[in-house]
């Protein structure tokens, strides 16, 4: 039994297909509490759910296929790209579940890799930043994207990512909107003397959004941030530029600190249309554990600063619990994550947010989640 284990591990069990052997399998579910309140309006407490399987496979050593399914709110008749939350009320009924990603990945070789269907560009390497103050981590974009590693070639580390994404497709009209973009980014690593050095990143990306003006229509999903007229956006998307940074310093692995890495990231953007209300910036800090989950003990702290003007970001991509994930906020946050037991852990998150401009209206939103991961 112990040699056919690791036959398949190593996927070489001649009696199993390869691409069953290496299947894998993962998913998690978080139990939420969350309390909000909002000048002038009524405290609202909840219980929420989150549920979300995956499966991923390799055809042949060249490609990578997934796919997954993910809770989203009860009865509801469209789809949110920026949640799968699935609040409790409603007599018990049952929820339902949706799909959350499916896409085909191709590396033809150790520096080059191809995406296409729909998949979380941050999370699997082919979009990079450090705050959530223009994607959402819940979004799963839809089209294609490239990434390439030349780290190979150049000395120290350096990336490419491009693509092009669809936004909304029209089956009255031959314009759809879509939004493509190109990143490039460097990064060093600074050895002091010890066996982990500094590690610092730096990348710069444009954004291109087409077919808002031809189809005057608005992004499905979106909140109330931005300047609109009827349905018809008052300003143009077709050039957005952003930045990110990073530099973290990791202890040694054998340390007796409590503190094994430390931080400072920092997100920009820019819309250079609008002659006023159209920058954002987040800055924060990170220390703690690298991650959190591995095993009991483990934690991290994190805080970050959010400003993001009116016009800034488009308002249908931004993280949604920070002011119902509108433009035109300033926002603190506070997230502790502490390891309960392997792969089990509790995460409180704290925002306190507000406008920028206009009628101020202080939100403050406190989360307390217990995620178990399989």
């Amino acid at each position: 039994k112990q040699d056919v284990n690791n036959q398949i591990a190593k996927q070489e069990n001649s009696a199993i297909p390869s691409w069953v052997q290496s299947l894998k399998i993962k998913g998690d579910v978080r139990l939420r509490y969350q309390t909000q309140q909002k000048e002038g309006s009524t405290t609202r407490n909840r219980g929420r759910v989150r549920y979300r399987l995956g499966v991923e496979g390799k055809p042949n050593d060249k490609f990578v296929v997934g796919a997954g399914l993910s809770s989203a709110e009860k009865n509801s008749s469209t789809d949110d790209p920026r949640s799968t939350n699935q609040t409790m009320d409603e007599g018990f009924n049952r929820g339902d579940l949706r799909l959350d990603y499916a896409y085909g990945e191709y590396k033809p070789n150790s520096w080059l890799s191809l995406i296409g269907g729909k998949y979380n560009a941050g999370g699997k390497g082919y979009l990079w930043y450090t705050t959530d103050m223009m994607w959402d981590s819940d979004i799963n974009q839809e089209g294609v994207s490239v990434h390439a590693d030349l780290a190979k070639v150049l000395k120290g580390e350096a990336f490419v990512n491009a693509g092009y994404w669809v936004i909304e497709e029209s089956s009255s009209s031959a314009t759809d909107i879509g939004m493509y973009y190109a990143q490039a980014g460097l990064g060093h690593s600074l050895d002091v003397g010890l066996e982990e050095p500094f590690k610092t990143k730096l990348a710069g990306t444009f954004y291109g959004v087409q077919g808002l003006e031809e189809t005057n229509a608005l992004i499905d999903g979106r909140s109330s941030g931005n300047t609109v007229s009827g349905t018809k956006y008052v300003y143009d998307w077709g050039q957005v530029w952003a930045g990110s940074a990073e530099v973290v310093y990791n202890w040694p692995e054998e340390t007796s600190s409590p503190i094994k890495m430390a931080g400072v990231f920092a997100d920009y953007v820019m819309n250079p249309d609008p002659g006023s209300d159209n920058t954002g910036w987040a800055s924060g800090l990170k220390f703690g554990h690298k991650k959190v989950g591995a095993q009991r003990g483990d934690w991290q702290f994190k805080y970050q600063y959010v400003r993001l003007a009116k016009d800034a970001w488009l308002d249908a991509f931004p993280d949604s619990d920070r002011y119902s994930g509108n433009t035109n906020v300033k926002s603190h946050e506070w997230i502790l994550d502490i390891g309960l037991s392997k792969n089990v852990s509790l995460g409180l998150d704290y925002y306190r947010s507000d406008a920028l401009k206009g009628t101020k209206a202080d939100e403050q939103i406190f989360q307390a989640d217990v995620v178990m991961k399989f």
